[in-house]
């Protein structure tokens, strides 16, 4: 640990945990551009492997003290090591709700889904999709179940925070409420503007 500097110990994690992400980043990349389509069950191991290393790390036994001792001495941080720091433990709760077999299995699936929305798209035939679609729908539904319970919310939003973090259904059902009010109109304006243009 750096010289029993809580905050400088979880930059360095945190900075391996991204560089990990990173190279799993970059598998993807090529999976989508370059990779020969009989590799995506190699590429799907190559995947899981590395999110069950990131996961490994993030959820490590001494993380919760490093966690804890870091926010004891906030008073001491800038406000963009505060900022820093609070994402820190929010990517720890979302981690910590789900076992490794979970991320490996969600990374598996989602990897099988992609290869297989390919060969559908390719061959228009999207009927094909739709085992490895439901698998992706059930593990999503058992991480939305894990993360409602690790963070008191409905399972649409515990999803919904780890990519719009603090965001609840109930905002978007508000806002588009909104859209509705004025959207209909809109569009006609749109759409009459685009004839009388032809």
């Amino acid at each position: 640990m750096i010289a029993n500097n809580p905050y400088a110990e979880l930059e360095r994690r945190f900075a391996r945990m991204s560089a990990v992400n990173r190279a799993g980043a970059i598998l993807n990349w090529d999976r989508s551009t370059m990779m020969p389509d009989g590799a995506s069950a190699d590429r799907a191991d190559q995947l899981a492997t590395l999110g069950v290393i990131a996961h490994e790390m993030i959820t490590a036994p001494d993380m919760t003290d490093l966690l804890a001792r870091a926010e004891e001495g906030r008073a001491s941080l800038g406000r963009w090591q505060a900022a820093n720091l609070h994402e820190m433990r929010r990517a720890w709760v979302h981690e910590s709700a789900l076992p490794g077999d979970l991320v490996e299995a969600r990374t598996r699936a989602t990897s099988a889904c992609e290869h297989a929305w390919r060969e559908a798209r390719k061959n228009a035939d999207f009927k094909a999709l739709l085992p490895t679609l439901a698998e992706v729908l059930a593990i999503m539904r058992r991480v939305g179940e894990a993360k409602a319970a690790a963070l008191g919310t409905s399972l649409y939003d515990a999803l919904l925070d780890e990519f719009e973090p603090g965001g609840r259904a109930t905002r978007i059902d508000v806002l588009f409420a909104e859209l509705r009010g004025f959207l209909p109109e809109l569009l006609g304006r749109v759409l009459e503007r685009q004839r009388s243009e032809e």
